[in-house]
């Protein structure tokens, strides 16, 4: 049997940083994986959908080109070869997260079909070894959740994991779900000259989102070409192409080559046999708390299986938390309320702190001001991007404690604000530093300045 003093079950974005880390910090670490290394991220979410983005985006601003006075000829996208070059991009980082370039940095890896399987709670085995550690940190992610409608076991359902096998055009194409997912691919996909539907059971998409982010973006993804239709309940597929659903009351068809399912995720607890450990969880996923410890002491989880926040970031956040607890014995909480997040659509939608539903709870509706700032600034301007808003949320003490938008590349200067909220740099300091012109990041200190004008 072999013996260690950290074994991390998952190698996907939370995973690896558990793993790095704990070997970093002195641990005898092993490393447990039944698919690929890189988990979701790698190789069904972030570096292909957002490899995906990029060439459609690229095709879309061919459309722009008469108004720079470029004249182009506009050819028809390949897209088999889209994909292809996408999983090329995905191989090329995986080439970096082999079970060979960690077993190099003196990490046992483990890779087999069967996954870890608790005997006791200092005991698993994996395939035919059986290994005991002192510590665990269960990082195994989630899955795309299948919803429950009639005839869909008949029907060949796409999801965020099988979507990129494709290789022919998905000429009409359906999505069941309004969120993240269906929103940056659904754009994506109308680029590139595909009739698209998005579904949502709500009345609006992305209710994630601040209500006048998801407008604004709703409105301009249906101005090129894709169709949202709300409040709309899939009951039943007739046939493989046909869905029958409820609108307001009224059953309607819908005819489509492919379906792609994006109704939430399903934390990837099944065939752990956790209860063996003592480790509780539900469907929800497993319990921790403020250390990130599950109900067994010795026992912590982070990532997807553990919390509702699923981004890579925050899994490799929480990993940190995990190995910094288990050498201090918990001295870290789990604090999550500074947290950026982006959504690549074009414009980008960025988040950070507090919403404004929140920040009226947390202070109070006469203790807060919300300031507005279009992104109409210069380099959005000379880059003919314009469109979009900054909405910075201030206390009493003209300190920042959340932020909502929806502009070019808003996503990298929400990381501005992330520094004020964390930091507490008040208003005035924020206004008073030099920003670098022009940049789309001066949307930030135009926040701030006007923001203290404004008083």
């Amino acid at each position: 049997m072999q013996s260690y003093d950290l074994v991390v079950i998952g190698a996907g974005s939370g995973g690896l940083v558990a793993a790095t880390t704990g070997h970093r910090k002195g641990l005898k670490t092993a490393l447990i994986e039944k698919n690929k290394i890189g988990g979701e991220c790698t190789h069904y979410g972030c570096v292909p959908s957002k490899a995906l983005i990029n060439a459609a985006k690229a095709y879309h601003s061919l459309d722009k080109m008469d108004d720079l006075g470029i004249s182009v000829e506009r050819p028809k996208p390949d897209f088999a070869k889209i994909m292809e070059q996408v999983d090329e991009i995905v191989q090329g980082i995986y080439q970096h997260e082999t079970p060979e370039v960690f077993q190099g940095m003196g990490i046992d890896v483990f890779v087999d079909k069967s996954g870890a399987q608790f005997q006791d709670a200092h005991t698993i085995t994996v395939g035919e070894q059986t290994i005991e550690s002192k510590h665990f940190i269960l990082c195994t992610g989630s899955g795309p959740k299948l919803p429950d409608i009639e005839g869909i076991e008949n029907v060949n359902i796409l999801h965020n994991e099988n979507f990129w096998e494709l290789r022919s055009h998905p000429a009409r194409t359906v999505f069941i779900g309004g969120g993240v997912i269906s929103l940056e691919l659904s754009q994506a996909l109308s680029r590139l000259g595909c009739d698209v539907t998005v579904f949502d059971r709500n009345p609006r998409v992305l209710k994630v989102v601040d209500e006048e982010v998801g407008l604004f973006i709703t409105e301009k993804i249906k101005k090129e070409g894709v169709r949202f239709i709300g409040n709309a309940e899939p009951t039943k597929f007739t046939d493989s192409n046909t869905l029958i659903y409820q609108e307001d009351g009224e059953e309607k068809e819908v005819v489509a080559d492919s379906f792609f399912v994006a109704a939430g995720r399903v934390p990837s607890t099944r065939g752990m046999q956790l209860e063996e450990a003592g480790v509780e969880f539900t469907e929800k996923g497993i319990g921790t708390n403020e250390f990130l410890q599950t109900s067994v002491p010795h026992i912590y989880a982070c990532g997807d299986v553990a919390t509702p926040q699923k981004f890579t970031h925050v899994a490799s956040f929480q990993a940190e938390i995990c190995v910094e607890n288990i050498l201090t014995g918990n001295t870290r909480r789990n604090d999550l309320s500074v947290l950026p997040w982006a959504i690549f659509t074009e414009p980008e939608i960025a988040h950070v702190g507090l919403s404004e539903n929140e920040a009226r709870q947390t202070y109070g509706e006469e203790h807060i001001s919300i300031f507005k700032v279009d992104a109409s600034i210069d380099r959005f301007i000379t880059d003919r991007k314009t469109g979009g808003f900054l909405k910075v949320i201030f206390n009493d003490d003209d300190l920042a404690v959340g932020a909502d938008a929806v502009a070019a590349h808003a996503g990298e200067w929400i990381q501005i604000i992330t520094l004020a909220i964390k930091n507490k740099i008040p208003a005035k300091v924020m206004a008073e530093t030099i920003f670098a012109y022009p940049t789309y990041s001066e949307i930030v200190k135009k926040a701030f300045s006007r923001y203290l004008r404004s008083k």
